[in-house]
């Protein structure tokens, strides 16, 4: 395989009012830090990482069809078009719809054809309630936890547990809004963003909601239902929000098409935790010094969530739990790696599925380190968003 140095590849250009710089970290992992509107970042990424992005979309493709025979990316987003799921999400957020225009004008791509990966939890979704690999069996089995002082320190882990495909092609948006505003988001080909930091300097662990999702296939409810918000909108303006207060306003529009949970941890706040469900109950919210949270939810229990539901998440919960509540402020980096790169949180780089990425953060006040692994003995890669 070819060796890549740290920073070897390094682009950097002026278009207009923007300036845009990618850094190749790692074979895994790119950076592209890129000042200017929400439509040029989708078109820069869709620009400089255009090999990766299409290379990862054909590795997905065909993990689709070995979960469920016949499901395909083009089978998912002629269901999207025919469902409006881009048009409803110019609707709900045209900042998120802008991006994906923007990737679409590079790749020549229709947007609801990037948004069928995007938003890849409908596609296990609909894998699952036909028979296929869905979340019983677990594709998505992520472990997030943050801790703060509330006086300007705090710290906060993440486990990317995903699809064997999402190992190479992750690629990290450092990117500073018209505004000023500058929020981190880890993306896998630039179409699945799964944690970063906020415009506000807060890490955001994002996990999915894997009971949620299946409590609606038991109750006959449709994933791309009439009235039902792209979750896309969710996936990119949780980083948009500067305060738990702006995030809990996110939720506005009522119904997903899937379902997810963040924790924004303040340093100078709280970690407070944001569940949307299916049903009557549509937003919960917690905050505490000290949060965990797997792939169910910590408000209402489904009675199918049993020890082997996610790939254990009531054990990863529980473990979770425990860390978060026993390590102090001043725990180690290396401490919490090896807590995340441990049973039962690890889950291993298989062929078909594992940990794609265990993120620490260390945040003093508004900045924010971010420290991503990949393999076991891999040296990490650090950005930051100041």
């Amino acid at each position: 395989m070819k060796k890549f140095v740290l920073a070897l590849a390094l682009v950097i250009c002026s278009v207009f009012a923007t300036q845009a710089e990618i850094i190749q970290h790692t074979h895994q992992i790119a950076e592209v830090k890129f000042t200017g509107s929400s439509y040029a970042l989708g078109r820069h990424v869709g620009e400089v990482a255009q090999d990766q992005i299409l290379d990862g979309i054909g590795r997905f493709n065909k993990t689709l069809g070995v979960m469920l025979p016949g499901l395909s990316v083009e089978s998912l987003s002629r269901n999207f078009k025919e469902k409006g799921v881009y048009a409803k999400l110019e609707q709900s957020s045209p900042d998120a719809a802008a991006y994906i225009k923007g990737l679409s004008d590079a790749l020549g791509f229709e947007p609801d054809y990037l948004l069928s990966v995007g938003m890849s939890d409908e596609a296990i979704l609909e894998s699952q309630r036909n028979g296929g690999v869905g979340f019983l069996e677990a594709p998505a089995k992520c472990t997030v936890m943050g801790r703060t002082d509330s006086a300007g320190q705090a710290w906060a882990a993440a486990n990317f547990d995903y699809m064997g495909v999402n190992y190479k092609g992750l690629i990290v948006l450092n990117h500073t809004n018209e505004d000023g505003q500058t929020k981190v988001i880890q993306t896998w080909a630039g179409l699945i963003p799964y944690g970063g930091i906020t415009v506000g300097g807060q890490p955001l662990l994002m996990n999915t909601m894997a009971d949620e999702g299946t409590y609606r296939e038991k109750q006959k409810g449709n994933i791309l239902a009439e009235g039902a918000v792209p979750s896309f909108h969710l996936s990119w303006e949780a980083y948009n929000q500067s305060s738990p207060e702006e995030l809990r306003e996110m939720y506005v529009h009522g119904d997903y098409t899937a379902f997810f949970s963040y924790i924004m941890v303040d340093a100078e706040g709280a970690a407070t935790n944001f569940e949307n469900a299916y049903g009557d109950d549509k937003l919960r919210v917690k905050s505490s010094n000290a949060l965990a949270h797997s792939n169910h939810s910590l408000f209402v229990r489904h009675d199918f969530v049993d020890e082997k539901f996610g790939a254990h998440s009531l054990k990863r919960q529980a473990a979770a739990d425990e860390f978060i509540t026993t390590a102090s402020m001043d725990v180690s980096h290396e401490e919490v790696i090896a807590f995340l790169q441990s049973k039962p949180l690890w889950k291993g780089r298989d062929k078909f599925m594992g940990t794609v990425t265990s993120t620490y953060f260390q945040v003093a006040g508004k900045k924010v380190d971010m420290y991503i692994h990949t393999d076991i003995g891999q040296e990490p890669v650090h950005i930051r968003n100041y």
